[in-house]
């Protein structure tokens, strides 16, 4: 199994989503994707985390599977080329997720070469709740047509690539019908995600409403893939634009932070977070559908109790 390992290698963004928790605490420091000295001395830490995960949880993970975020992820591209050439040294596999608004013929086909994974982030097909989400530039919101060519020309270059859709879920479009979108783009998979209140409560739903979407979109079930706060919660291994571990606080918003790994280590930096091993292995062979046909199916009682709807 890969140790997928999620690097926020920017805070910037071209887009305001108001629920957005890629926020961090920067002290006046430049993002290590500005450094080819420390994009390079990251790479080399973070291919130690396998073996060091290994030996002290008794796991058996085999390899790395970088997964780049943003902010926007795609918003530097010489940046974007020096983190492939550095992670291509470590035999890392390479992910990204974007929101796709930038994204043109010479980024498409770096993208189809060098990664094996590409999930775009799209909440809404509605103008005007992609408006009022902030996925827009000086009011002017997401193309999702676009979105859809850009996809079909990733195909066409590299057939085997696999694409996937995160949704977050929040009062904007809990009453939206995505399903002839997501049938048109098909995805391997279609991560929706109840939105986390790690920086805002405002616009959140509530367990019931979250259930009413999944449920709307249940002849999708075996591409949907959900997850509740708690799953969630400590199952991601994350590093911050500064090079920091970092993790959701259990008891406020915002974030606990280790050191910066480039200064203490990775092995030591990775003791000052919490990570939950048995949860990410747990999370990542999860079945990535839930039967949603009925409320007597095992598979959704067991996402009911988990997110206390029972």
């Amino acid at each position: 199994m890969d140790l997928v390992i999620n690097w926020h290698i920017t805070e910037a963004c071209n887009y305001k989503c108001f629920y957005c928790f890629a926020k961090w605490q920067q002290k006046n420091q430049r993002e290590i994707l500005h450094s080819k000295q420390n994009i390079q001395q990251l790479m080399q830490e973070i291919s130690l985390l396998p073996s060091i995960l290994n030996t002290k949880s008794g796991c058996s993970f085999t390899g790395v599977r970088l997964n780049l975020v943003g902010g926007e992820t795609f918003l530097y591209k010489h940046q974007i080329l020096d983190i492939i050439k550095a992670a291509k040294k470590y035999h890392f596999k390479l992910s990204a997720i974007t929101n796709g608004s930038l994204l043109n013929d010479e980024l498409i086909k770096i993208i189809a070469n060098e990664f094996s994974m590409i999930g775009f982030s799209i909440d809404s097909t509605h103008s005007e709740s992609n408006l009022r989400i902030g996925r827009a530039i000086k009011n002017i919101p997401i193309e999702t047509d676009k979105i859809y060519a850009h996809i079909q020309n990733l195909r066409t270059i590299n057939p085997k690539i696999d694409i996937k859709i995160n949704s977050v879920i929040n009062q904007f479009n809990k009453d939206e019908d995505l399903n002839d979108f997501i049938r048109k783009l098909s995805p391997s998979k279609w991560k929706v995600f109840k939105m986390l209140p790690v920086i805002t409560n405002d616009y959140s739903i509530n367990d019931s409403e979250f259930y009413a979407f999944l449920e709307r979109h249940s002849d999708l079930e075996d591409i949907i893939s959900s997850e509740n706060n708690d799953e969630m919660t400590h199952s991601y291994l994350m590093i911050d634009p500064l090079g920091r571990f970092f993790q959701n606080s259990s008891t406020s918003c915002g974030y606990d932070y280790s050191s910066e790994i480039l200064i203490s280590g990775v092995s030591s930096a990775l003791d000052e977070i919490k990570f939950d091993v048995s949860k990410f292995i747990k999370r990542s062979k999860l079945i990535p559908n839930l039967n949603l046909n009925t409320r007597n199916s095992p598979l959704i009682n067991e996402w009911l109790s988990r997110t206390h709807l029972t």
